[in-house]
C-alpha cells in the first residue's frame, strides 16, 4: 500500500530539539517533504496530498509541547488526525436492520464486482444471519451469470437470473422471488463495460428506479490508479453513489488513489476485498488504515480474523502443549493450518506494529518453505509426526517421507534441524513461564 511507513518518515526527519517548547515550520519542512514525496508514490491523488500536507502544517506550527509529552508522538497525533480526516473519519456501515436490503453492485469490467457480490452475501449470511439473494443482470456477459451461479453454490445462498432479458425486468422479478422465499438481502450484480458510457449509464439507472435500491456500491480495483477516480465520478455523478469496495487492498499495489475518492466525491468506502475466498471481506475502518499507512499495525483486526477464523479449544490446547514442553510435528502442522486461514503472510505483517518491512523475495521464501514443510509433514504417518525423534533412531523412514513426497533428502534433514531448534527454544520458554518469569522479554516485550 505504502512503500515508506510515515511513522519512519517522522523517526528519522523530524527536529525534537525544539527552541520554547514549540514546533515551529523549519522542525517539520523536511517531514513534509518526505511524507509528500511518500504520498505520491504511493499514487495518492495529488489535490488530496495538498489539502493533507496543508492541514498537517497549520496543526503543527505553533503548537505548544507540554511538560510531559513527546514532540514526536504529538506531531504522529496530528498526522494520524488527518489520515482518518483523507479516509472518512467514522467507518460508514450499512444499514442490516432494514426488513429487506437491497443493494446495486455496480462497477467496470475486471473490478472484481461479480467476486465482491458474492462476497458481500457471504458476508451477511454468517455476520448476520441473513437469508441473501444473488441476482444476475450482466445480460452481455454469459460467463459472468454462470460465475455468479457458481459462486452463490459454493456459499449455499438463493440464486436468480432470466437469461438475455432487459435487466431492468429480471431485476424487478427477483423483487417478486425473493419475497416469495422471504429473503431479506438482495444483491444485484449489474453489468459491467471496459469504461463507462452512456448507454450503460442509461441501463443502471433505470434498474435504480425500479428497484430502489438502499445502496448503490461501486466496485473499485486498488490497482486501477488515478484511472479509478475519474471512473468513480462519473459513477458517482449518474447514480449518486452510497459508498465504495476497494479489492485487492492486500496486493503490494499503490493504493493511495483508492484511498483518496472519499475525500474528493464525499462518498465513504464501505469495504475492502482483501483476498480470493469469499470469506475475504472487511468493513473499512479508517482509523485502522491509519495505523497501517503510520505503520503501527492494527491488531484489533487482526485480532477480529484470529477469532473468525482460527478454532480456539485447538489454539488453547496447542499453545499449553507448546509451553509443556510436549509440542510435536502434528501440533505444528495443525498451527500451520490455522493460521493459512488468516491470509498471506504479507498480510498479516502488515497487521503488526513495528514489524519489519519484508521484500517480496523473503515472503516468497518464506510462504515456500511453510509449503515444502506442509508436504514433507503430510507424508509422514501420525506415529512419525508426534515422535520426530525416530527418524534418527530408523533413518530408513527419511527415504520413505522423501520418495513419496517428492521432496529433497536436505529438504527433510533441514526441516528437522530447524524443528529441533525451535523446540528446544519453546521448552526453554516453557520453564521460564513456569518459574514465573516472562518468556517474551528476550524479544523486548
Amino acid at each position: 500500500m505504502f512503500k515508506t511507513l510515515l511513522s519512519g518518515i517522522v523517526a528519522k526527519h523530524f527536529k525534537k530539539k525544539l527552541t520554547d517548547w514549540t514546533i515551529k515550520e523549519e522542525d517539520i519542512t523536511e517531514v513534509l517533504k518526505q511524507i509528500r514525496i511518500a504520498l505520491l508514490d504511493a499514487d495518492v491523488n495529488l489535490l488530496v496530498v495538498k489539502d493533507f500536507i496543508k492541514s498537517i502544517r497549520q496543526k503543527s506550527v505553533g503548537r505548544v509541547i507540554n511538560q510531559g509529552e513527546d514532540p514526536e508522538q504529538v506531531l504522529l497525533t496530528i498526522i494520524k488526525e488527518e489520515l482518518v480526516s483523507i479516509l472518512g473519519k467514522h467507518t460508514a456501515n450499512v444499514d442490516t436492520n432494514r426488513k429487506q436490503l437491497r443493494i446495486m453492485m455496480v462497477g467496470l469490467q475486471g473490478s472484481g464486482k461479480t467476486t465482491t457480490a458474492a462476497k458481500l452475501a457471504y458476508y451477511f449470511k454468517t455476520k448476520f444471519t441473513k437469508k441473501p439473494l444473488l441476482v444476475a443482470l450482466d445480460v452481455y456477459r454469459p460467463a459472468a451469470i454462470d460465475q455468479l451461479e457458481t459462486l452463490a453454490k459454493e456459499i449455499n445462498v438463493d440464486f436468480y437470473q432470466h437469461g438475455t432479458q432487459n435487466p431492468t425486468l429480471t431485476a424487478n422479478e427477483s423483487l417478486e422471488h425473493a419475497d416469495k422465499k422471504e429473503e431479506n438481502v438482495i444483491i444485484f450484480d449489474t453489468a459491467g463495460r471496459l469504461q463507462t458510457n452512456e448507454e450503460l449509464m442509461e441501463e443502471l439507472k433505470n434498474i435504480r428506479n425500479r428497484v430502489k435500491p438502499d445502496e448503490i456500491l461501486l466496485v473499485v480495483d486498488a490497482m486501477s490508479g488515478q484511472d479509478g477516480i475519474n471512473v468513480a465520478s462519473e459513477f458517482n455523478k449518474h447514480l449518486d453513489l452510497t459508498g465504495f469496495i476497494i479489492t485487492k487492498l492486500d496486493s503490494d499495489a499503490r493504493a493511495g488513489a483508492s484511498l483518496s475518492l472519499t475525500h474528493l466525491l464525499n462518498v465513504p468506502v464501505k469495504f475492502t476485498g482483501v483476498g480470493e475466498k469469499v470469506g475475504s471481506l472487511d468493513v473499512f475502518y479508517p482509523d485502522r488504515i491509519a495505523d497501517r499507512i503510520l505503520g503501527l499495525g492494527d491488531i484489533m483486526s487482526l485480532a477480529e480474523k484470529a477469532t473468525e477464523v482460527l478454532d480456539e479449544d485447538k489454539a488453547k490446547k496447542s499453545l499449553g502443549r507448546m509451553f509443556a514442553g510436549k509440542m510435536d510435528l502434528e501440533d505444528l502442522l495443525e498451527q500451520m493450518g490455522q493460521m493459512s486461514k488468516m491470509g498471506s503472510m504479507s498480510s498479516i505483517a502488515k497487521m503488526l506494529p513495528n514489524a519489519p518491512k519484508l521484500s517480496e523475495e523473503n515472503i516468497f521464501e518464506a510462504e515456500n518453505k511453510m509449503k515444502v514443510w506442509r508436504i514433507l509433514m503430510t507424508s509422514m504417518t501420525l506415529k512419525e509426526r508426534r515422535n520426530p525423534i525416530l527418524f534418527k533412531k530408523e533413518p530408513n523412514r527419511k527415504l520413505r517421507v522423501t520418495k513419496g513426497s517428492g521432496r529433497k533428502p536436505d529438504e527433510l534433514n533441514k526441516m528437522l534441524s530447524e524443528w529441533e531448534k525451535a523446540k528446544k527454544k519453546m521448552d526453554e520458554m516453557g520453564k521460564m513461564l513456569k518459574h514465573g518469569r516472562n518468556p517474551f522479554s528476550q524479544f523486548g516485550m
